[in-house]
Formats: C-alpha cells, sequence, structure tokens
C-alpha cells in the first residue's frame, strides 16, 4: 500500500463522522428546545406578549420576561404539518444518533463504515425534510384566512434543524463514499538485487 495510505483514512473518516455529529447536535438541540414558530401580528403595545412554537409547546413571553407554556399534546386539534415535522425531526435524531456511533467504531472497516453513512445520509434527508415540513406548513396557515387564533410563520429553529440536516447528510454521504472507493493502490515492489551468480558467469571462474 502507497506510504501514508492507511492513516489518512481513518482520519478522512472520523472528520466526516465529526461533521455529521455537529449537524446531528444542532437538530436535537431544535427538537428539544427550538423555536420553530413565531407568532406574527399578534404582539401589541399594550401586552408585548411574544408567542412562540416548538414541536412539544407554544409559549408566551411578556414585558417583565416571564414565560409560561403550554404543552402540545392533542392528536386531533393540531395540525398535520406539525405531526409530521415532529416524527421526521425524532427519527432523524435517533437515525443520526446510530449512524454516528457506527461510523466513529467502523475503524477501517468498509461494511460497519458504509452503514453508518447511510443512516447518516437517511437521518439528514429526515431532518431536512422536517424543517422544510414544519416552513411550508405554517406559512400555508399563516396566509390562509380561514385560521383562527395565532398564526405562526417560520422560526429561527427550521434553519437550525435544516442546517444540522445537510451536515448529517454531507457527512454520511462522505462515509458512503470512502467505504465504495476502496483500498489505495499498492506500490510497485522494487525489484530484487541481482545475485552474484547472475551477474558472472560460471565459466569465467573456470
Amino acid at each position: 500500500m502507497a506510504p501514508g495510505a492507511c492513516p489518512q483514512a481513518p482520519v478522512a473518516a472520523l472528520a466526516a463522522v465529526a461533521v455529521a455529529v455537529s449537524g446531528w447536535g444542532l437538530l436535537v438541540a431544535a427538537v428539544a428546545a427550538g423555536v420553530w414558530g413565531m407568532g406574527g401580528g399578534q404582539t401589541s403595545a399594550v401586552t408585548a406578549v411574544i408567542v412562540t412554537r416548538g414541536l412539544w409547546a407554544d409559549c408566551g413571553t411578556d414585558a417583565s420576561g416571564v414565560v409560561s407554556c403550554v404543552p402540545l399534546v392533542s392528536l386531533v386539534s393540531l395540525p398535520g404539518y406539525l405531526h409530521g415535522s415532529r416524527a421526521l425531526a425524532v427519527l432523524g435524531a435517533a437515525l443520526g444518533a446510530l449512524g454516528g456511533l457506527l461510523g466513529a467504531l467502523a475503524g477501517p472497516r468498509k461494511g460497519p463504515r458504509a452503514a453508518g453513512g447511510a443512516l447518516l445520509l437517511l437521518a439528514g434527508l429526515c431532518s431536512v425534510g422536517s424543517a422544510l415540513w414544519f416552513g411550508l406548513g405554517s406559512a400555508h396557515e399563516f396566509f390562509e384566512p380561514s385560521v383562527m387564533g395565532t398564526r405562526f410563520e417560520p422560526g429561527p429553529a427550521v434553519l437550525q434543524a435544516g442546517g444540522g440536516g445537510a451536515l448529517q447528510a454531507l457527512g454520511g454521504g462522505a462515509l458512503l463514499w470512502m467505504a465504495r472507493a476502496g483500498p489505495a493502490p499498492r506500490a510497485a515492489a522494487a525489484p530484487p538485487p541481482p545475485a552474484l551468480g547472475d551477474k558472472y558467469g560460471r565459466n569465467e571462474y573456470v
């Protein structure tokens, strides 16, 4: 094998895993406590209440900084895009954790590295799908005249989850490419030095 080929492959694989894990961290932070929706058009100068929506609760912050939240536990009254975004985000976080673990522990083995890369790529697609679903659904609901109550426009967590998913997909795709690339080509072996008997014929000593 060419000099330096063995150490470089694990380092590149670990770098790809690090990129994917950083994206996984962004997704987990967005799922746990991210602002996925911002209440638009409902803030008044008298109450000065800022209403935000996460995947699990709606929260309001008044002028004094007091935050009160209402859990989103209904399966019927909540919009469909919220349930779909929840499912894809949780699936992306679970697949990303498993894929990152496989990719980090794979070492030089191509099978576990390819499996980890595939899981991370799928996790990234789920994360990006969750962000797109929530963003498009909330934007449609915001401009829908028949919607009563607070209308939400996409918040910063949508971009956070989408960016995290892109990093997971990037790292997973790199791991897949490394697993399919195969080992580095072997260097041509140097010919053995000629033996003394090959250089001088036996007749020269007779």
